[in-house]
């Protein structure tokens, strides 16, 4: 899916921009991606390979291929993370005081809770962007092209 944007400003090799969306987001099988980048202004962060300045009008992309991709490895972990860890509480059953099926419940949910502390941690490095929105055409240069900045 392609929106038109505005660059408000650059951090790196990211753009913080003001989406004007084509269609509604809640329509989009991709919105979670952009809500997770978005801060508390509206602004998104997409990847900016196309050196974009502030004021610059954009396109932006959301690769909805990479998303899919990415759900698939979420759900993934977690499936095997979850039976990795009845697994292994299973077999500790005869350590603890509970049954078998008792202790493989609380090893899934162990399991559960270090797969999403792990997930957690991998996407809200700051490092993780493979999955986010991008800037695939400046569509108009603003203002910041051209100028000199003093030091």
């Amino acid at each position: 899916m392609r929106d038109s944007a505005t660059v408000i400003r650059v951090e790196n090799d990211l753009a913080w921009v003001q989406a004007k969306p084509k269609i509604a987001c809640c329509n989009c099988s991709a919105m979670s991606l952009c809500a997770g980048n978005k801060d508390n202004k509206g602004q998104l962060a997409v990847r900016n390979p196309l050196r974009a300045m502030p004021g610059d009008e954009v396109e932006i992309e959301v690769p909805e291929a990479d998303y899919n991709r990415e759900l698939t490895q979420i759900f993934g972990l977690m499936l095997i993370a979850a039976l990795v860890g009845m697994a292994l509480g299973y077999i500790a059953s005869p350590l603890r005081g509970f049954t078998p099926g008792e202790n493989a419940f609380f090893g899934l949910l162990a399991g559960l809770l270090f797969g999403g502390f792990g997930l957690y941690r991998h996407y809200h490095r700051g490092k993780e962007t493979s999955g986010w929105p991008v800037i695939v055409e400046i569509l108009e240069k603003g203002e910041s092209h051209g100028q000199t900045q003093l030091h």
